[in-house]
């Protein structure tokens, strides 16, 4: 049969149903099923005639599923297909669903394999569509085979119920919560199709039937109220057709504009009460009592799901909170003091734990001595709480409430409540360390991939997530103690692995975890991840790719729980930057870094390749790379080094200029070229302070020709929108050296320790002397730093500039005016002088 025939074919079924309903508007039940019949016929013999493979199921879901298609209802289908061979059968698919729409109907459709059908069903509505589906043509085995999988899957009876609850609710939400609306929705209002539909829906999971009718049987519906369902739907039934009717087109909303005729064809005549009175009051009686049952039924199936469900024979839920069955539960079975909370993980709609049942927690917790956790039982059922998931940080986090987790890991019990004095942490130790695993959590929930794509990313390859929850756990649990805490950490969760018998290579990375915690965001702030020996030194501490992943995860998880402003874009891009280049390095074997003049070199290659792009000819570039020391190519990325010679090219005869852009980090790069003069940076920094923005890295540097190609990096903010900065910069540059004014310190936060710290070292590869100053954060400080070394006539190479809560630990590397190392007076005088200004 040709496309013509068969378009002529569904064209003379959707008229022989708009006469019949017409001609007899009563019998609605009967042509919606009819036509629902007569599309199964036709998709069988487009199917037969497409002649596709045997192996494939074709499906119908929602509203189709259920046998019900109104005139111009959808025809929702799936197409199921062996695992793996969406490219086998892609093109023989796409032609037959293109000939579906090409004779008219209206499909809505889905290809999946059972893998998709798994991801997939964590969606409600997904979940929903399949509970109804039923098998069309084909691979029935491959049918029974998803519809199993169904109850399989992590939907339970209660998750269902309480999801459809909420569904029902929010759609209920939109129409204000009532079903008096002047232009209802004939589906989605209250009292609507969908309620009748959200309480078949949740009543069959629960009772495991198919039709409304079987919950007579089930005890569940009385046979009057089955008749008030029926009666109630089939009355919908009849506006909606007849609205599809008049619309010509899938419509549910019986607008003004459609209400006269309406009436009309459904036989109301004016009397006392015009016809389309006298419809809308049918209609409001009628979802009035449809509200009415609505609520009555899932009530009562309310009490049948969750009120009461025996989980084991220690435990039960009653009304949402879980509850132990007798009160020798914990005497008996000790165990279960770690078990209850598991069953919590397990079973993520309950509500909590039973007072009674806490009160007979809180009298038998003795039970969890120094020897509890070495046993067997209690530390298996520990570390499966761990490897749940869903619900773990919400059982930890109840865990912690009621005091079991400090009597269960009793170093844990030393930092419950634990403070710190300071402005870096804004929860105690305890809170910190459960919002670490929370945080640690949504990596691994697909619903919160987009939040932080990477590190879900990385998630989806750690073998064991419970390691990495087991390392939070300890990273701060010796806070408070005298020593290194991450050192002290380590040996504690070395001790409870081999307690819980984990295997020593577990062991050993979660001991290193804890011990190395702060190593990636310390570097990733204060060194320069572009340096390969940064990166060999950080690669080889590290040891391996696996352990790189672990502590990336650990590292945002913990800076993001430890206050909320802590995290930014630029901090963001750091860590990735040292993840990407340590991966690599980690993944190439560890070669040996290419010397200083090989990097030169390489880079010098890509330039004379990219002459368009930077807009001169290969000698002016030759003579302008002349001018650049080495170190400048090992401080920019290619991209940058581009940007900036384009810039220069184009404005030689400038004296001082600035340019900023929006680097691929979310940062903002203002990049300054021009004759150098003395307290250039110190004039940038205090500039951009005043205007109320932050720097997080500068890197400073004078060519042979004593030109400036100076970058300082700010965070992108309300304020920033509001500046040029490229003319704020550049007119403040142009001042002449007598313009120059000296910043005034700035007061700290008097509540908290202002101690300075302030050290020197020499960095050999570059022969300059490297200065660390730890300071409490304050207005200033950076550009008060600036000018000290402006006042001394030090020489500034490069900054990193990192904030850590209330204290800020920037580190400069600097040189004299002969631009050698700073001899130990100078050292001297410079930290006195910092001194007394900070």
């Amino acid at each position: 049969m040709h496309l013509k025939e068969y378009k002529q074919r569904y064209q003379k079924l959707q008229q022989s149903l708009k006469k019949d309903f017409l001609n007899e508007p009563t019998s609605v039940e009967l042509l919606v099923h009819r036509r629902s019949q007569k599309i199964d016929k036709l998709l069988g013999d487009i199917w037969q005639d497409f002649n596709l493979d045997s192996s494939l199921s074709l499906v119908a879901v929602g509203g189709y599923g259920r046998s019900e298609l109104h005139l111009y209802s959808d025809i929702d289908l799936l197409i199921l297909i062996p695992n793996n061979t969406h490219k086998k059968h892609q093109h023989a698919i796409g032609g037959f669903l293109t000939f579906l729409w090409d004779i008219g109907l209206e499909v809505g459709h889905a290809t999946r394999d059972i893998q998709d059908c798994y991801l997939e069903i964590k969606d409600l509505s997904v979940v929903t569509n399949l509970l109804e589906s039923r098998l069309l043509l084909g691979n029935n085995d491959l049918f029974l085979q998803m519809k199993s999988m169904i109850k399989l899957s992590d939907w339970s009876t209660q998750s269902f119920f309480i999801e459809k609850q909420k569904e029902q609710h929010n759609r209920h939400l939109n129409f204000s919560n009532t079903a008096y609306n002047l232009e209802p929705n004939l589906k989605e209002s209250p009292g609507g199709l969908r309620d009748i539909q959200t309480v078949a829906w949740v009543a069959k999971w629960y009772f495991d039937v198919n039709l409304l009718f079987d919950l007579v049987g089930k005890g569940y519906l009385n046979s009057n109220e089955y008749e008030l369902l029926k009666q109630g739907q089939l009355f919908l039934w009849k506006v909606r057709f007849a609205l599809h009717v008049i619309a010509e087109r899938r419509e549910d909303r019986l607008s003004f504009q459609y209400q006269k005729q309406v009436a009309s064809v459904l036989g109301y005549k004016d009397h006392t009460a015009i016809a389309v009175e006298q419809l809308m009051k049918d209609y409001y009686q009628t979802v009035t009592k449809v509200s009415r049952l609505n609520d009555i039924l899932l009530q009562l199936l309310e009490d049948r799901v969750l009120h009461t469900q025996i989980l084991n024979p220690r435990f039960l839920i009653n009304y949402g909170y879980i509850k132990a069955s007798n009160d020798k539960v914990f005497v008996e079975n000790p165990s279960a003091l770690i078990e209850i909370f598991l069953l919590i993980a397990k079973n993520n709609y309950i509500r909590g734990i039973s007072a009674s049942t806490l009160r007979q927690m809180q009298h038998d917790i003795k039970l969890i001595d120094q020897s509890y956790h070495k046993k067997r039982v209690n530390n298996r059922l520990f570390i499966e709480l761990l490897q749940q998931k869903k619900g773990v940080n919400k059982a930890l986090k109840l865990m912690n409430r009621y005091g079991i987790l400090e009597r269960y890991i009793p170093a844990f019990g030393k930092i419950t409540g634990l403070m710190q004095f300071d402005l870096f942490h804004v929860y105690t130790v305890d809170q910190h360390t459960l919002f670490v695993i929370r945080n640690l959590r949504r990596f691994f929930v697909a619903e919160f991939k987009k939040e932080f794509e990477l590190c879900s990313q990385i998630a989806t390859g750690i073998k064991k997530p419970e390691l990495l929850f087991i390392a939070a756990l300890f990273h701060d649990i010796a806070k408070g103690r005298n020593g290194d805490h991450a050192e002290l950490g380590a040996k504690d969760a070395l001790i409870f692995c081999k307690d819980h018998q984990i295997k020593t290579e577990d062991a050993n990375l979660v001991s290193g975890l804890v011990k190395y915690h702060l190593l990636m965001s310390q570097t990733a702030q204060k060194e320069n991840v572009d340096d390969t020996d940064v990166i060999d030194r950080f690669s080889q501490t590290l040891g391996s790719k696996d352990f790189l992943d672990y502590l990336y995860l650990l590292t945002v998880a913990d800076i993001r729980a430890t206050k909320q402003d802590l995290w930014n874009d630029w901090k963001d891009a750091l860590l990735k930057k040292l993840y990407y280049n340590s991966k690599n390095h980690l993944e190439s074997g560890q070669p040996e870094p290419p010397s200083i003049n090989e990097q030169v070199d390489k880079i010098h290659h890509l330039l004379i390749q990219k002459l368009d792009i930077i807009g001169c000819s290969i000698d002016e570039l030759e003579n302008l790379l002349q001018t650049l020391p080495k170190d400048y190519f090992l401080r920019y990325e290619l991209n940058d080094i581009i940007w900036h010679l384009g810039l220069v090219i184009q404005n030689q005869g400038l004296s001082i200029a600035a340019w900023p852009k929006v680097s691929e980090y979310g940062v903002v790069d203002i990049f300054i070229y021009g004759k150098d003069s003395k307290g250039l940076f110190y004039r940038i920094v205090s500039l951009i302070e005043r205007l109320g923005l932050n720097v997080v890295d500068a890197k400073i540097l004078t060519t042979r020709d004593s030109k400036v190609f100076n970058t300082v990096t700010i965070l992108q903010s309300e304020a920033l929108k509001r500046i040029d900065i490229a003319k704020e910069v550049t007119t403040e540059l142009q001042k002449s050296l007598a313009d120059i004014q000296e910043v005034g310190a700035k007061p700290a936060h008097r509540h908290f320790d202002h101690q300075i710290k302030i050290d020197f070292s020499i960095n050999k590869k570059w022969n300059l002397t490297e200065l660390s100053v730890n300071v409490i954060d304050k207005q200033g400080i950076l550009s008060n730093i600036a000018y000290v070394l402006y006042e001394l006539d030090i020489r500034l190479v490069n900054a990193r500039i990192a904030t850590f809560g209330e204290r800020v630990e920037d580190v400069f590397f600097i040189s004299n005016k002969e631009r050698r190392p700073l001899t130990k007076q100078q050292e001297k005088t410079l930290k006195s002088a910092l001194k007394e200004r900070l």
